[in-house]
């Protein structure tokens, strides 16, 4: 049964050793995440969008065909038109009404292209490009943050993995000296109390490995969620993260316009105004050229004969072959002065959004600058603390060794060996600690610059 438990508490430390990398994280997280994927998507719609937008600006053409068998008290046949059926009887027949029914055909094509907006279409243009500008650097902010996100979460899983192999050399540690302390008892040298301590100190450092194995699979839980394949036993690659430290921070962003964030709220801006410019243009007129060709068949003769009465002939054959043609060319212009008293009222609205997204834009520069002094605040302390914490470690394995030295020699009793090796373990915990917090910090001054790329070349 020891043996097992002893087999259980080695797995965690062995998968540090090969794995995932961080690499690998950003990579699996970029094809993988949902978030990032819907983005992806509202890019390809937006380009969709602004396809059709400029075929909208194409020339129209359409094309009509009917063939309707109807009554012929109406103006030589009937036809639909382009909001329904429609059988005109303004024009009376001079032989009297008659419910005899005949074939009647109508065809048309219809090409009308709007020619000149005033702007108007540049406008739209302008709005619908801005639109695909926009979704991109949504994806680029999202895409973005969530690298910081699979970064911290990575470093956080390698330091709980870390704490593992430490509280395991914790546990050897103290069954090293409970085996000491066994003997010692058996043969007389040493009192019961102290086997009785040592077996206490034992499962404490069982219990502590049990705590820390648990923190290591729900680190690792959150980071495989983020790179979208959830697995709380995933190996973790450390990348020597412990075997050395950042070499220099990320620089300070002096243009804090390439940020994602700040970028993306540029480009809301600048959207907002291409909607007023959008607003503003469509109060404008526009001119359109068209033109129109058109045949008309009827089985209803053109002329009466001699006896005052109009020929009617039933057949579908008399009735669907085009007798009569014509054609429309011309320029139409359209304006609707009242859109000016609209637009007026609409475009002091938008004006007042525009404002909204420009001091969303600053209060965002404010919280960078913000973000940027705390993160450097961050790595200074982390930096003195990194600085630190090897004293500490030092004294603290001084101490455990002078102690265990004296309790051996009797010299000292087994509460201040106890107490010595809870101190090197907590310095050991410290000091782990204090370079995964350097690597947090150096990676917070490199989100809050906007640039990842000196935090990955480093860690590498």
């Amino acid at each position: 049964m020891k043996v097992l438990l002893f087999l259980l508490v080695l797995i965690p430390a062995g998968v540090v050793a090969q794995g995932l990398s961080l690499d690998d994280a950003l990579e699996n997280a970029r094809n993988n995440y949902p978030s990032l994927r819907g983005k992806l998507s509202a890019i390809r719609a937006a380009e969709s969008d602004a396809q059709a937008l400029r075929m909208s600006f194409l020339p129209q053409a359409g094309v009509q065909a009917q063939a309707l068998n109807a009554t012929s008290n109406q103006v030589r046949g009937a036809y639909v038109s382009n909001g329904g059926l429609a059988l005109p009887i303004a024009g009376v027949r001079t032989d009297g009404f008659n419910s005899q029914a005949a074939w009647t055909s109508f065809g048309s094509v219809v090409i009308d292209w709007e020619a000149v907006t005033f702007g108007r279409r540049q406008a739209r243009k302008n709005q619908a490009r801005l639109a695909i500008e926009q979704s991109q650097v949504d994806y680029d902010v999202e895409l973005f943050t969530h690298q910081v996100r699979v970064c911290d979460a990575f470093l956080l899983a390698l330091n709980a993995r870390k704490s593992v192999e430490l509280q395991q050399a914790n546990l050897q540690r103290a069954e090293a000296l409970q085996t000491i302390i066994r003997a010692g008892t058996a043969g007389g040298l040493r009192p019961g109390i102290d086997s009785s301590v040592s077996n206490a100190e034992v499962a404490r450092a069982r219990l502590l490995l049990l705590e820390s194995q648990k923190n290591a699979q729900q680190l690792t839980l959150r980071l495989t969620e983020l790179i979208g394949k959830p697995d709380p036993s995933a190996r973790i690659d450390s990348m020597h993260f412990y075997d050395r430290l950042p070499e220099a921070a990320p620089a300070p962003n002096q243009a804090l316009t390439i940020h994602p964030l700040l970028r993306s709220y540029h480009k809301q801006l600048e959207l907002a105004e291409a909607s007023r410019a959008t607003l503003k243009a469509s109060a404008l007129p526009s001119v359109s050229l068209i033109g129109s060709l058109e045949g008309r068949g009827s089985g209803i003769s053109e002329q009466a004969g001699t006896d005052g009465k109009f020929d009617i002939n039933p057949s579908l054959g008399s009735g669907l072959p085009f007798r009569a043609y014509n054609y429309i060319v011309g320029v139409t212009a359209l304006w609707r002065p009242t859109e000016l008293f609209r637009t007026r009222y609409a475009l002091s609205s938008q004006k007042e959004r525009a404002n909204v997204s420009r001091q969303a834009y600053n209060q965002q520069v404010l919280t960078l600058e913000a973000n940027g002094q705390n993160a450097a605040l961050q790595l200074e302390l982390a930096q003195a603390t990194v600085r630190q914490s090897p004293l500490q470690l030092d004294a603290a394995r001084q101490a455990y060794n002078q102690s265990r030295a004296r309790y051996e020699s009797g010299l000292d009793n087994i509460l201040t060996l106890t107490q010595t090796a809870t101190l090197l373990n907590r310095a050991e915990v410290d000091q782990a600690l204090a370079v995964n917090n350097l690597w947090r910090a150096f990676l917070l001054k490199a989100a809050a610059a906007g640039d990842l790329q000196e935090f990955l070349k480093q860690v590498r």
